[in-house]
């Protein structure tokens, strides 16, 4: 067994080996064009800017979708075309849906994924950087040839043949599987890029490992479908694979397999909580192994939540049973631990030191308790499914899902991580609790209205209805109106950042990595790991000085002296600089 200095030494020799190999990346950086870095880069901290820049982008794309629909329902229950066509009302809905799911969150989450990687594991290496870039141009592509199918586009929200999405959507939707399982390639590879064999990695890295490999399973039935339905006469080619009509095929391959789809973001998003949640409470997750744990089993119960939507369909019972109710309950037993460890963690509220980001992630844990809860009683069954998910209390529980708890909680993370990422503080704390509070309200609102709207039969995918539920989608109105201005409040202090936010201090290895490192470990040791089996401990500064003699110097790594003696000081280079210090009391 190796002692404890010749495993810092190894550590050490790895961390050095990293760091040449990134001083050449910065030193290729150099000689590009800013126009050159847009269009590739190699940095992880440019990669990550590029993506997150697109996913904002994006939000704003489907949310002008969003309004235009939320503008139409609220001031007409007759269909009347006040803002749109009745003929574009649901084209406007599919691109919404499409814009903010695939556009905004999944780009969001990979631009978590390859920041967060290489900061935790110290590698600060994408691998496969041309293959990372070129899935973010092509996904791009492919959302843009989605939303400019036109009114045929309303298909894929009405599901009633014949109507059909266009060419050119089927198209996109293919080429955007192809485009993501390129970028979820790099992200997996850049997690070997910075493992040490034999280690294991930051439990944050894990999580974001295992929701790649979900997705990139989950994808394959879907681009079956996909492509299956672009051959069919629907999709405009005109052929009967097999003689089965691809209405069956796309609900039988999309909508089974599309649900494990909807974990993409809250289990990346698990993962940067697990990382930024010991940083506010000064004090590791309650059990590190508890929460290793975790990640197969929502592995396992995440891949299983098939037949959805689709439990009218004449499907075998036993998959019904299984896939719809089973597993659809079992899976929010992993979700209620982490979130009991995430309250046990940080401990009596009042003692915190709150900001706009943790404000975010708090109120994300809070807001997936609230819509676990909601969606239970309906678990898809013979007697509720049809009825259910034709009314607004579906589309109030995923706004409260897909926002509030998966974009709201990645927001938070932006704001924690940011001032490293940009290398300047948030230019504006008050700015930043006006979009926490403003996104809320807003999307509070309209979570609340539409969920208790379709208790009492709020219709979905309808352009008109009865004057008795017009009251629901004023409410509506409001709510997307409020989470709009609040989204152009955090535009503008996010410009404001990159453009006027005071430079912060430029460590090798960002912090807020270091110390969730350190405390990381810290707990392995308390909880009976072996020292030979923990992440690689980062250096105590985040500085990494290359000696020819000594190797890092002033770097007794975090982990090693510093948690020994339980003197781990987190109020140095705290994550959220410029906005609140979670580290001082």
């Amino acid at each position: 067994m190796a002692t404890r200095e010749e495993i810092r030494r190894l550590e050490q020799e790895k961390l050095m080996e990293w760091s040449r190999k990134y001083q050449q990346v910065q030193e290729r950086e150099a000689k590009r064009s800013l126009l050159v870095k847009v269009l590739y880069t190699e940095d992880y901290k440019t990669l990550s800017i590029k993506l997150l820049l697109a996913a904002v982008a994006w939000l704003f794309i489907g949310g002008a979708f969003a309004l235009f629909l939320r503008g139409q329902a609220g001031l007409s229950s007759e269909g009347v075309p006040v803002v749109l066509d009745p003929s574009y009302y649901f084209q406007a809905m599919t691109n919404h849906v499409m814009d903010m799911v695939f556009g905004a969150a999944f780009t969001a989450v990979f631009s978590l994924a390859f920041y967060m990687i290489p900061a935790l594991n110290g590698s600060r290496l994408v691998k496969w950087p041309k293959v990372a870039n070129f899935g973010f141009w092509l996904n791009n592509f492919a959302l843009f040839m989605m939303n400019l199918g036109g009114i045929q586009n309303q298909y894929l929200f009405t599901f009633l043949n014949p109507l059909q999405a266009s060419v050119t959507w089927y198209i996109g939707y293919g080429t955007m599987v192809v485009a993501e399982w390129l970028e979820m390639a790099s992200v997996i590879g850049t997690s070997f890029e910075g493992r040490v064999q034999g280690k294991l990695v930051p439990t944050p890295i894990g999580f974001i490992v295992m929701d790649m490999i979900m997705m990139a399973l989950a994808n394959i039935p879907v681009f079956i479908a996909d492509m299956w339905s672009l051959f069919s006469p629907i999709g405009g080619l005109n052929i009967y694979l097999f003689g089965i009509p691809n209405a069956e095929v796309w609900k039988g391959l999309f909508w089974f397999a599309d649900h494990p789809l909807v974990y993409f973001a809250p289990y990346a998003l698990t993962g940067a909580i697990v990382a930024i949640t010991p940083l506010y409470a000064r004090r590791p997750m309650y059990s590190v192994r508890f929460t290793r744990w975790l990640i197969p089993v929502l592995f396992v119960l995440g891949s299983s939540v098939y037949v959805h939507h689709i439990v009218d369909d004449p499907w075998p019972l036993i998959l019904r049973d299984i896939f719809a109710q089973t597993s659809t309950a079992l899976v929010a037993v992993p979700f209620a631990a982490l979130w009991l460890l995430f309250f046990i963690t940080l401990g009596d509220p009042r003692k915190l030191k709150w900001d706009p980001g943790f404000a975010f992630i708090f109120a994300a844990a809070v807001w997936n308790i609230i819509g676990g809860i909601q969606a239970e009683p309906t678990n898809p069954t013979p007697s509720l499914d049809p009825t259910i998910h034709n009314t607004g209390w579906i589309f109030g529980h995923f706004h409260i899902m897909l926002a509030i708890y998966s974009v709201g909680g990645l927001l938070g993370a932006l704001y924690v991580v940011g001032p490293d990422l940009f290398g300047k503080n948030w230019y504006s704390t008050k700015l930043g609790w006006l979009h926490f509070w403003g996104w809320q309200a807003g999307m509070g609102l309209f979570a609340i209205a539409s969920s208790e709207g379709g208790f009492f039969g709020l219709i979905r995918r309808e352009v008109a209805w009865a004057g008795f539920y017009e009251v629901y989608y004023q409410l509506l109105l409001i709510g997307g109106w409020l989470a709009g201005f609040a989204t152009i409040i955090f535009a503008y202090n996010l410009i404001l950042t990159l453009l006027y936010g005071e430079k912060v201090p430029k460590t090798d290895i960002p912090m807020w990595a270091v110390q969730t490192v350190a405390m990381e470990r810290y707990a392995m040791r308390r909880e009976g790991y072996k020292e030979e089996e923990m992440p690689v401990a980062l250096p105590a500064d985040g500085m990494i000085r290359l000696e020819e003699n000594s190797g890092i110097s002033n770097g007794t790594p975090v982990g090693a002296k510093a948690l020994d003696n339980n003197s781990l000081d987190v109020s140095k280079g705290s994550p959220s600089k410029g906005l609140t210090d979670p580290g001082k009391s």
